[in-house]
């Protein structure tokens, strides 16, 4: 999460890097609704909008990336945060329970990381996905999409938030055209040398089974037959590991049938 002291943007000029609406706007309701195939479409949404937003209307190509963070405090201290005028921001919010808070509009631009604008001493690596950008946003904000999870780095997230950051993983990663995996999902840590978050407790073994659950065939490689096995097993109120721990069981099953090499066990 950022200082709430510190706005994160930077010069005065918007960049064509950042779509003015003139081509088709990315959609998503913030509101769980909507296309039943989405990956997220099963989640609990609930809206808390702030006013720290750039107010431009990001078009398909634009967004590239998604940052980590962690709130290092309750859901409810920072949305208080996020609603202070002039303050800082973040697309979503997963809280403990799993349930999503959509913040900003992930076709606007959310103030959550200082890096890569007009501090350049807060720089820590850049990631190769990351155009120049001189306009009046960082260059991660203009181009990324900012998580937050509720808890702390030091204790680490629930598996219902693993389950649900997954999910919008490879949503966000659909919608907007690149693939959900550690190139594309970084922290804020690895960006920004000021901030260790979601810190050293972060399990990224869960991240990528929920978003391999939680993707579409093509995206994090399941197939249709994958899919609805997933589907199956999540009616029946799995979690995000549970059901990757059975698809993995079920692929090694079949891959040594075929083979012959299956062996009896007791």
């Amino acid at each position: 999460m950022g200082d709430a002291n510190t706005r994160e943007d930077g010069q005065d000029t918007v960049d064509q890097g950042v779509g003015e609406g003139q081509a088709k706007r990315v959609e998503i309701r913030g509101d769980g609704e909507g296309d039943a195939r989405r990956p997220e479409a099963s989640l609990r949404f609930r809206s808390a909008p702030s006013p720290n937003r750039g107010g431009v209307c990001r078009i398909p190509g634009d967004v590239r990336g998604i940052v980590l963070h962690s709130t290092e405090g309750s859901l409810e201290g920072a949305l208080r945060t996020f609603a202070m005028q002039g303050g800082v921001s973040a697309h979503y919010a997963i809280d403990r329970d799993g349930t999503v808070v959509g913040i900003v509009p992930e076709g606007d631009v959310a103030f959550h990381v200082a890096a890569f604008g007009n501090r350049p001493a807060l720089n820590r690596r850049r990631p190769a996905w990351l155009v120049q950008y001189d306009g009046r946003f960082s260059a991660v904000n203009a181009c990324t999409v900012g998580i937050e999870l509720v808890g702390f780095a030091r204790t680490g997230f629930t598996e219902a938030q693993y389950s649900a950051l997954g999910a919008m993983c490879a949503g966000i990663a659909m919608r907007w055209g690149f693939p959900a995996d550690a190139d594309r999902v970084v922290t804020h840590a690895s960006l920004q040398r000021d901030r260790s978050d979601p810190g050293d407790a972060f399990d990224w073994d869960a991240l990528w089974g929920a978003v391999r659950i939680a993707s579409p065939g093509g995206i994090g490689g399941w197939s249709e037959g994958d899919r609805e096995i997933v589907e199956v097993v999540r009616a029946l109120g799995a979690d995000a590991s549970g059901v990757r721990g059975w698809i993995e069981r079920l692929g090694a099953y079949e891959a040594s049938s075929k083979s012959g090499a299956l062996e009896d066990r007791a």
